[in-house]
């Protein structure tokens, strides 16, 4: 399988959950260069006698202490992203999923989500803030024996850590005079990772915590979220791409529909026959166009591009299985792009075999160093990055 959907997969599933943009830009920032932690800064709000020596009990418990991540309170310009809709709930529910992920993978061991999101009238003070989830934990009883409420703001960060009777043990603020918001918006990864940057000094999270690490509830709500298939599904997949590379170009192809929607319009199925042309103009086998266009169903609209890839690949390989043609391999492209902003968009692609079987399931957005370089704004654009990442995997 190629890089984009094997072993990276988790991460990218991780990077997907912001294909939206809703934060301005889509990410840029690699996981792995991530895991470098923080040294603990000095906290800019006082700190009781009592509220230490809950500090201190948190402290004590380290890796093993249990804590509930409530939705997130997300901030884009100055107002709370709405939430009323299912897609805004979904969103961020997805980021609380993430901040949750990143906890895990520090090493933190206990982690539940709570389902019921804290509003509060204002974040400005902290010490209001602390009265005000003081009474909301009161009032919605966590499982749990710690509590945390973030606000992930594009100028800040604003933090607080309760026990299970709803008292204050640790809190944080950031604002546009620290780094990195003092040097503009960040990428939202470079958020949520910051938050648990933040955090895991309380929680004992360091760099033997994070090689202890393992995989627990957080991991396997992401793998769920990813739509990947199961191994048994994914494990050929290296052995049918070699076949095809010997077979080009003697191959036959048929590209059976290209998908593209423009911003937020709605998906057209035409433009087989000018990326089967471009197909052939490369050399890299025999391509037609299917004698009909083919317009799939899978859904565009979740936040985690891989599960958009992924279901795109299940309904085109179940189409194939049900349709053969006299071909060695089928094609379908799926693309989405925005004229006035390259990096808010994807081009994915699926390959399956004359038997309907996956060879190829290539996934491209703005972190991705070949999508970068062509930066599509249109299909054409798009079709020239899908023969880049043919070419890739055919010579």
């Amino acid at each position: 399988m190629n890089k984009s959907v094997g072993n990276k997969s988790m991460k990218q599933a991780v990077r997907s959950a912001f294909w939206m943009g809703v934060f301005g830009s889509l990410l840029t920032v690699a996981i792995a260069s991530a895991w470098t932690f923080a040294q603990e800064a000095p906290q800019k709000q006082g700190t009781s006698p009592e509220q230490q020596k809950r500090l201190d009990l948190l402290k004590s418990k380290g890796p093993e202490a249990p804590l509930t991540i409530l939705p997130l309170r997300l901030v884009i310009g100055g107002k709370p992203m709405d939430v009323a809709t299912e897609r805004g709930r979904g969103f961020r529910d997805r980021v609380t999923e993430v901040v949750g992920l990143f906890l895990e993978q520090k090493g933190l061991k206990n982690i539940e989500l709570g389902k019921t999101a804290f509003e509060p009238a204002t974040t400005a003070d902290l010490t209001s803030l602390a009265g005000s989830l003081t009474e909301f934990v009161k009032q919605h009883p966590i499982a749990t024996e710690y509590v945390l409420f973030a606000e992930l703001r594009t100028d800040g960060i604003s933090t607080m850590l309760a026990d299970k009777t709803g008292a204050l043990v640790w809190s944080d603020r950031l604002t546009a005079q620290d780094e990195p918001f003092k040097s503009g918006p960040p990428e939202p990864m470079v958020i949520c990772d910051l938050l648990t940057k933040r955090l895991s000094p309380q929680f004992g999270l360091n760099e033997k915590t994070r090689k202890a690490a393992k995989p627990g509830k957080m991991a396997a709500i992401m793998a769920e979220r990813s739509g990947q298939p199961p191994e048994n599904e994914r494990t050929p997949l290296p052995g049918r791409h070699a076949a095809m590379k010997k077979a080009v170009p003697n191959a036959t192809w048929v590209v059976l529909g290209v998908r593209a929607r423009v911003a937020e319009e709605a998906a057209t199925g035409a433009g087989a026959a000018d990326l089967a042309s471009l197909i052939n103009g490369a050399g890299l086998c025999k391509a037609e166009p299917a004698k009909q266009a083919l317009l799939l169903k899978a859904s565009q609209a979740d936040p985690n591009e891989m599960k958009v890839l992924w279901d795109l690949a299940r309904e085109f390989r179940d189409y194939a299985k049900k349709n053969p043609v006299d071909a060695d391999y089928v094609l379908y492209a799926d693309y989405r792009f925005n004229p006035q902003r390259w990096q808010a968009g994807f081009v994915h692609f699926v390959v399956c075999d004359r038997q309907g079987e996956w060879v190829l399931v290539d996934m491209q957005n703005s972190h991705h160093p070949d999508y970068q370089s062509i930066k599509p704004t249109s299909r054409e654009d798009c079709d020239k990055l899908l023969l880049k990442r043919l070419e890739h995997h055919l010579r």
